[in-house]
C-alpha cells in the first residue's frame, strides 16, 4: 500500500533531498533568501549545521570535506553577495576534482532591476557559476526540486568529481517562501547513482604489454588516484613493476616519501630532483589519475620528451585534449584493478642499484635542507626553515597539515615529511588564499583523534580568521600556526626579485596570539628561535584532554626565499 505523501514547501523539499543523499554536515552563513531551507533543515536532525562566520569559508570547507571523505561537501549561502563571496572555494573544488554541491538562494524569477541582492539580470549568479562548475542550475518550479537536486549530486560524484551550483529563487524580495507560497505534493526523492568510465580492455592490454616490455617503466600519478580511493592499487602496481612513482605537485602524499620507489613531484617549471632522475632513466611512462590538457600534463609531456607514453585520463569523457590511441579516459581505480589483473603473476626483479641511487639522493636532499637551516638557527626574526624542522619533529605521520597559499606553502612543500595525502593539504591549482584555517577545521571534525595543523601567513590569516571562533564553537581543536612577517610574503619576494623593490605588499600585522585568546584558543607568540619547538608542543598539548581547546602559535619570522630541491 502506497502512503500518500504530504504537500511540502520548497525548503522542506531541499531538506528531504539532503537527508536522502546522506548529507552529514552543511557549511553555511544564514541570510533571508535561504530562511525557508533553514526552516526545513530544522526538522532533519541527521544533517548537522556548521554556522560559519565568513562566506568564502563555507565553500572552502565544503571543498575540504569532499577531498577528505570522497562525498560531496555541501554549502549553503544566501542570494547575490552570499553566492559571489563563496565562489573562491567553488573554483578551487573544480581544479581539485573535489565533489561539492553549492546551494544558494536567488532573487525572484522575474525580479525588478536592482532587486534586493540582485542586479539587472535575475539569473546573473547562475550565469557566473557556469564557468567554474560541472553544472549550474536555476530552479524555476517547485516540482523540479527533487530531480534537480538528484542530478546535482549525481554530477558532483560522477566521472571526474567536481562542484555543481543550484540556486532557488524567492517568491518575492521579502517573501518567506521559495518559488511558490502554496505547498506541493512532490514525487519521492530518488538518488541517481554515480557513473564511472570503465577502462577499454584493449587499452589495458596494451598498457600491460608495454610495461612488461619496458626496460625502466615509470608511473606518473595525479589526484584522480586519491579521489577514487586507488592509492593502495597504485602502490601494488609500482611494487609489481618495480617502477618509481612521480606525482603531480597538487597530489603530494598519494605515494609516501618513505617508500623506496618514491621519486618526487613534477610541476610547471620546477620539478623535484628525484623526479628528474626517474624521468631521465625511464623508457616508458604510464600516467594515471591525470587530466589531458591540464598544466601538469603539459609539463609531463615536455619532460618525458620522446619517451613512449600512455595516459589513463581522469576526466568525465574523452576530449580533443587526448591525443591518439595511447591516451584514454577511465576511472583510475577501475583501470588499476584491470591492469593488475592483466599483469597477473608478473613480477619485475628489484633494481638494487637504482633503489640505492634514489635512497642516496633522498638522504642528500634532507642533508641539504638541514645544511640550509644550520646557519640560521639563532636568527631573529626566526628563519622559516627552523619552524618547518620543528613541525616535523613534533608531528607523527598521521598528522594533518593544511597549508594556506604563499611562502608558508612553499616552505612546507620543501620540508614537510609526507606519508599520506593529508600530510600536506594545499589549495591546489586554484591557489585561493585563506585555505588553511577552514581546511584544518574540517579535517579535525573528520579526524578528531589526529593532530591537525593549519599553516598560514599573516596576510592569509587576516582573510580567514573570522572563523577561528567556529573552531572553538564546534570543538575543532586545531593548532593554527601563523607565520608573521608583516607582509604578503610571496608577492613581496616576487616584486623584489623582478624590480629590486616592493610596493604595497607590507602592512602592520596584529598580535595573532591575542586574537586567538579572544576567540577561546590558547595563544602563544614566539619571537625567540629557541622556543619554537616547545611552543608547538604546548599548543598540541592544549588540544587534548578534558579542557581541550584550539591553539594559535604566532611565529615572528623573517623574509626569506625557500630553498629549492
Amino acid at each position: 500500500m502506497t502512503t500518500q505523501r504530504k504537500a511540502m514547501h520548497a525548503g522542506d523539499a531541499v531538506a528531504e533531498a539532503l537527508r536522502e543523499e546522506g548529507v552529514e554536515r552543511i557549511y553555511s552563513v544564514p541570510g533571508s533568501h535561504i530562511h525557508p531551507i533553514y526552516d526545513g533543515l530544522s526538522r532533519v536532525p541527521q544533517v548537522k549545521f556548521i554556522t560559519c562566520k565568513t562566506e568564502p569559508n563555507t565553500s572552502l570547507m565544503a571543498d575540504a570535506y569532499g577531498r577528505l571523505t570522497g562525498k560531496p561537501g555541501v554549502c549553503l549561502v544566501t542570494a547575490g553577495p552570499g553566492a559571489i563571496n563563496s565562489m573562491a572555494g567553488v573554483g578551487q573544488a573544480y581544479g581539485a576534482a573535489s565533489p561539492m554541491v553549492h546551494l544558494s538562494g536567488a532573487v525572484p524569477l522575474k525580479a525588478d532591476m536592482e532587486a534586493f541582492h540582485g542586479v539587472d539580470d535575475p539569473a546573473f549568479v547562475h550565469e557566473m557559476f557556469k564557468k567554474i562548475t560541472k553544472w549550474s542550475a536555476r530552479v524555476e518550479r517547485i516540482d523540479d526540486i527533487p530531480e534537480v537536486m538528484a542530478k546535482a549530486f549525481h554530477i558532483a560524484r560522477s566521472g571526474r568529481p567536481g562542484p555543481v551550483h543550484v540556486e532557488l529563487p524567492r517568491v518575492s524580495d521579502y517573501s518567506e517562501y521559495i518559488l511558490q507560497e502554496t505547498p506541493a505534493v512532490l514525487p519521492a526523492y530518488q538518488r541517481i547513482p554515480a557513473t564511472v568510465v570503465k577502462p577499454d580492455p584493449a587499452f589495458v592490454d596494451q598498457c600491460a604489454q608495454r610495461l612488461m616490455a619496458a626496460r625502466a617503466p615509470l608511473l606518473a600519478a595525479g589526484k584522480g588516484v586519491i579521489r577514487q580511493g586507488a592509492i593502495g592499487l597504485l602502490t601494488k602496481l609500482a611494487e609489481k613493476l618495480q617502477a618509481p612513482v612521480i606525482t603531480a605537485q597538487d597530489s603530494i602524499g598519494l605515494f609516501p616519501e618513505a617508500h623506496p620507489l618514491y621519486a618526487g613531484f613534477f610541476q610547471r617549471q620546477r620539478c623535484h630532483q628525484l623526479c628528474m632522475i626517474a624521468l631521465e632513466r625511464s623508457d616508458f611512462v604510464l600516467g594515471t589519475g591525470l587530466r589531458a590538457g591540464a598544466a601538469e600534463m603539459s609539463e609531463l609531456r615536455e619532460r618525458a620528451g620522446e619517451k613512449r607514453m600512455m595516459i589513463n585520463g581522469f576526466d568525465d569523457a574523452q576530449t580533443t585534449h587526448y591525443q591518439g590511441p595511447d591516451e584514454r579516459v577511465a576511472d583510475p581505480k577501475l583501470f588499476l584493478e584491470a591492469l593488475l589483473a592483466r599483469l597477473g603473476d608478473y613480477q619485475r626483479p628489484r633494481d638494487e642499484a637504482f633503489l640505492q641511487q634514489l635512497a642516496t639522493r633522498k638522504s642528500d636532499v634532507h642533508a641539504q635542507l638541514a645544511a640550509n637551516v644550520a646557519p640560521h638557527v639563532d636568527d631573529n626574526p626566526i628563519y622559516p626553515g627552523l619552524l618547518m624542522q620543528a613541525m616535523n619533529k613534533v608531528l607523527d605521520d598521521q598528522a594533518v597539515v593544511a597549508s594556506d597559499v604563499g611562502l608558508c606553502q612553499m616552505w612546507a612543500r620543501v620540508f614537510r615529511r609526507i606519508a599520506t595525502p593529508e600530510s600536506f593539504m594545499q589549495s591546489g591549482v586554484w591557489n585561493a588564499m585563506s585555505n588553511g584555517l577552514p581546511t584544518a577545521i574540517v579535517a579535525k571534525m573528520e579526524f578528531p583523534h589526529r593532530d591537525v595543523i593549519g599553516l598560514a601567513g599573516d596576510g592569509a590569516s587576516l582573510m580567514t580568521i573570522g572563523d577561528l571562533p567556529t573552531a572553538t564553537e564546534y570543538g575543532a581543536n586545531i593548532v593554527l600556526v601563523v607565520l608573521n612577517d608583516g607582509s604578503f610574503g610571496q608577492t613581496y619576494m616576487q616584486q623584489t626579485g623582478l624590480y629590486g623593490h616592493t610596493y604595497g605588499t607590507a602592512f602592520q600585522s596584529p598580535n595573532f596570539a591575542q586574537i586567538g585568546e579572544a576567540c577561546g584558543c590558547k595563544g602563544i607568540r614566539v619571537s625567540d628561535p629557541k622556543d619554537v619547538e616547545d611552543a608547538l608542543k604546548q599548543a598540541l598539548a592544549a588540544t587534548k584532554g578534558a579542557k581541550a581547546q584550539p591553539a594559535v602559535v604566532e611565529v615572528m619570522v623573517g623574509r626569506h626565499v625557500q630553498p629549492k630541491i
